[in-house]
């Protein structure tokens, strides 16, 4: 292998140290911001997405780190009798906190390739995610304005998109719009990619390249003429704004009374459980 694409696999193997876990083209960005790829056309990223392959099969680059969510496996599960299927129920046996709270959650994004950098963040407070591919369909919007009607609390979608046409109309005209004609009482909060965010310090490029894009013009005279892309986003800011955005939102004394309780049905469930047969 040639030197230069040693350096830059060990590059790589540095970044992904610090942001894990994260998608390939996330680490593309990261490279591409440092001046160690040229740019982030399709040669240079796939020849990225090879030598991490490489890495990766060689043990120099642990699999876990990067993750692919537009490819899972779908299965029923199957145990190999109770008590396995004990254990599993114990580990994930979860409260629903949420009950307790005044909103409930949930993060939309147009993008799946962030639900695997996001997975540690939306595990710890059991917060649903939802991907719109792009704009989502009309049975999407329906359902969502049919959730707002569920209990006593209101509903809040915490949005994450590109900074382009199509990114910014979705969370700004077209979900609010369409929840709203079908009934829905949602409040939807644009967390990222916002205003602030898009700075030199994060790769741009042209709005010209989405003239054809329906809401370029929109895009335009709304938010001028540079473009930025979710992807460029530091998976650990990206993390910890929606970390923030989350806490910001919770009734922490609720939160702790509901953990305390979690912790007392989790032991007495755990007892119960190991009187089970284990065949």
């Amino acid at each position: 292998m040639a030197q230069k694409s040693i350096d830059l696999i060990e590059h790589s193997r540095r970044i992904l140290a610090a942001i894990q876990p994260t998608t390939i083209r996330s680490v593309c960005y990261q490279l591409f911001t440092c001046g160690l790829i040229e740019d982030m056309g399709s040669g240079s990223t796939h020849n990225v997405s090879r030598l991490l392959v490489i890495a990766r099969e060689k043990g120099n680059i642990p699999w876990e780190w990067i993750v692919d969510e537009t490819r899972q496996e779908e299965r029923v599960s199957s145990w190999n009798g109770l008590g396995e299927f004990g254990e599993t129920v114990v580990r994930g046996y979860r409260k629903d906190f949420w009950q307790h709270q005044e909103s409930w959650l949930k993060v939309y994004s147009e993008k799946g390739t962030v639900g695997g950098i996001l997975r540690p963040i939306l595990d710890e407070f059991a917060i649903g995610f939802k991907v719109l591919h792009g704009f989502g369909s009309a049975t999407a919007a329906h359902d969502v304005a049919e959730e707002s009607h569920v209990g006593d609390r209101y509903l809040e979608i915490l949005y994450i998109g590109d900074f382009d046409p199509s990114g910014m109309h979705v969370s700004e005209v077209d979900l609010p719009g369409r929840v709203e004609k079908y009934g829905g009482v949602v409040d939807i909060t644009r967390i990222a990619l916002t205003r602030p965010d898009c700075t030199d310090a994060l790769p741009s490029f042209s709005a010209e390249t989405k003239r054809r894009d329906p809401r370029y013009s929109w895009f335009k005279r709304n938010y001028g003429d540079r473009c930025w892309e979710l992807d460029a986003m530091n998976p650990n800011a990206l993390r910890q704004r929606v970390r923030n955005a989350i806490l910001s939102r919770i009734d922490r004394d609720a939160w702790a009374h509901c953990q305390a309780v979690e912790k007392a049905e989790r032991e007495s469930l755990n007892s119960y459980i190991k009187a089970w047969p284990r065949s």
